[in-house]
C-alpha cells in the first residue's frame, strides 16, 4: 500500500458559547481556558483550513464545557465553516457533551442553559462522520468510516453507560473485533480514537485517576492489540503523551494522548500513516483574538496553568478554607482538610519559603544537590514539574541536577519509609515519579515516527 493517508487530530475543544455570563475571578483557577474557547478553537480551525497538505479533521470528544446546547450550536457552525474550507470532518461525543441541567447564565437573561440529552447527539453531529458510516452501533454510538483507501478509522464513543463507566461493554466490543476483522478481510488498514487514554499518560495516573481511563483498560488494551488494532488516538487527560504497551503476544499499540486544544499547549497533531510508519508532528496557534496582556500565547496559558497551582500551596499556609475548597478537586474531602489542619498549614507555610537548597541541608544530601538549583523553591519545581507533565515535555532526565536531587531525597528517606505499613507501596509510587514523572523516556509525546509492525503473533 503506497497511499500516504493524512489528517489532523484535535480534543477536548470544551466549546462555552459566547452568550454566556463568565467571572474570570472566580474561575481563575480554571486548568483549561473558558471565556477564550470560541478565540483559540477559530484560530486552530484556521490554521488547519489553511494547511493545504490534509483534508480530513479527527475530534475526539469533550466537544462543549459541559453540554450546554448554546456551546453546542456555536461549536457546530464552527465545524459547517471548517468543511466550507474543504475539510471533512469526524468525531465522536463524550461526557461533558450531555448534561440535565447545564448551569451557565445567558447573559442578561437570568436564564440557565438548555439541556442536551445523550440521544440528541448523533443527531446533531450526524454531518460529522456518521452520516459516512460503514457500520454504526447504535447503542453506544460507535461507528467507522472509510477515510481514503486502504484505511478506516473506529470513532469510539466510550462513554458507557453514562458518567458511572467510560468503556466498552461486551457487545460493543463485539463489534469493534468484528470491525478490525472486516477492515483485515477487505486489505485495509484501520485504527482507533476513543476519548479515555487506554493505556496510562503517564505511570503514576492510574494511582490517583483510575476513574479517568478507559474502563478495564489493562484487558481492553490487551485485546486491541492482538485482534490487530495498532495505534489508537485519545483526549479526555489533557495531557500531551504518547505510551506504547506490548502484549504478552507480542504485539503492539500505541496510545496517542492529546492535550486540550483550550488549555496550555493547545496541541494539533497533524500526522502521516503509510505503509511502514506513522509520523506524528504537533502543532500550536501564535495568536488568537484575546487581549492577553502583551504575553504570549504560550506565556498567557501557561501562567493560567500555574495559577491554581500557586493558589493551592498560597491558601495551605494562609487560608484552610480556600484550601479545602480546592482540594475536592484532588479527591480531598473537607473533613480531612479540617482533622489536618495544623500540620497543613506548618508544610504550607514552610513551602512558601523552601528551597532545594534548604530541603538538601535538612535530609543531609547538600553535597548532592546541584548549585544550579539550590536557591529554586520547592514549590516552584513542583509546578514547573506537574506543568511540564501536562505539555508532554519532561526534560529531567537521569544525570540530570533535578534528577540528582529527587533521588538523593529518596536514598535518604528510604530508611523512614521502611518503617511505615506499606513501605513497598510508598517507594513504587516515589520510584514512578523519579522514572516516569521527572523524565517520559521515548517515544517524544511531541513529535515521533512510530514505525508499523510487519505481523502479529497468534
Amino acid at each position: 500500500m503506497n497511499n500516504t493517508l493524512r489528517f489532523h487530530l484535535v480534543t477536548d475543544t470544551h466549546h462555552y458559547a459566547t452568550c454566556f455570563e463568565y467571572d474570570f475571578e472566580k474561575n481563575r483557577g480554571d486548568q483549561q481556558c473558558r471565556a477564550e474557547t470560541g478565540a483559540i478553537i477559530d484560530a486552530a480551525f484556521d490554521l488547519i483550513a489553511n494547511d493545504k497538505d490534509a483534508d480530513i479533521v479527527l475530534i475526539s470528544g469533550d466537544l462543549t464545557c459541559n453540554g450546554e446546547q448554546e456551546s453546542h450550536l456555536e461549536f457546530i457552525e464552527k465545524l459547517r465553516r471548517l468543511k466550507a474550507a474543504g475539510k471533512r470532518v469526524y468525531l465522536i461525543t463524550a461526557t461533558h457533551d450531555y448534561n440535565d441541567s447545564p448551569t451557565p447564565v445567558i447573559k442578561g437573561s437570568g436564564k440557565k442553559a438548555s439541556p442536551t440529552s445523550r440521544a440528541e447527539l448523533p443527531g446533531m453531529y450526524a454531518e460529522f462522520g456518521r452520516s459516512e458510516a460503514l457500520s454504526v452501533h447504535e447503542e453506544s454510538f460507535c461507528y467507522s468510516v472509510r477515510l481514503m483507501e486502504g484505511y478506516r478509522l473506529l470513532c469510539l464513543n466510550d462513554d458507557g453507560n453514562g458518567r458511572s463507566r467510560c468503556g466498552y461493554d461486551e457487545d460493543t466490543m463485539r463489534w469493534i473485533l468484528g470491525q478490525i476483522e472486516e477492515a483485515k478481510q477487505a486489505g485495509d488498514y484501520i485504527f482507533a480514537m476513543t476519548h479515555h487514554p487506554v493505556l496510562p499518560p503517564t505511570p503514576i495516573y492510574p494511582l490517583f485517576s483510575k476513574r479517568d481511563m478507559l474502563g478495564d483498560y489493562e484487558e481492553t488494551s490487551e485485546i486491541l492489540a492482538d485482534a490487530g488494532l495498532e495505534f489508537i488516538f485519545t483526549g479526555h487527560s489533557h495531557m500531551q503523551n504518547i505510551a506504547v504497551k506490548q502484549t504478552a503476544k507480542g504485539n503492539r499499540i500505541y496510545d496517542i494522548n492529546t492535550s486540550s486544544l483550550v488549555g496550555c499547549p493547545t496541541a494539533i497533531r497533524k500526522v502521516a500513516l503509510d505503509g511502514e510508519k506513522m509520523a506524528v508532528e504537533t502543532l500550536q496557534i501564535q495568536d488568537f483574538d484575546w487581549d492577553r496582556g502583551g504575553k504570549t500565547v504560550n506565556e498567557y496559558l501557561q501562567d493560567k496553568f500555574d495559577y491554581l497551582l500557586k493558589e493551592i500551596f498560597y491558601s495551605m499556609a494562609h487560608d484552610l478554607d480556600r484550601f479545602a475548597e480546592l482540594a475536592v478537586g484532588f479527591s480531598v474531602d473537607k473533613k480531612t482538610v479540617q482533622k489536618l489542619k495544623v500540620p497543613l498549614k506548618i508544610g504550607g507555610k514552610v513551602l512558601q519559603r523552601l528551597t532545594v537548597g534548604g530541603l538538601g541541608r535538612l535530609i543531609f544530601a547538600s553535597g548532592k544537590i546541584d548549585r544550579s538549583i539550590k536557591k529554586v523553591k520547592v514549590k516552584d519545581l513542583i509546578i514547573d514539574v506537574i506543568r511540564n507533565l501536562y505539555m508532554g515535555d519532561e526534560p529531567h532526565a537521569p544525570g540530570t541536577p533535578v534528577h540528582k536531587a529527587f533521588s538523593a531525597l529518596v536514598s535518604r528517606i528510604t530508611p523512614v519509609i521502611r518503617r511505615t505499613k506499606k513501605p513497598d507501596d510508598i517507594l513504587a509510587i516515589l520510584n514512578l515519579v523519579k522514572d516516569g514523572v521527572l523524565y517520559d523516556a521515548p517515544p517524544s509525546d511531541w513529535n515521533a515516527v512510530l514505525p508499523r509492525r510487519e505481523g502479529r503473533q497468534e
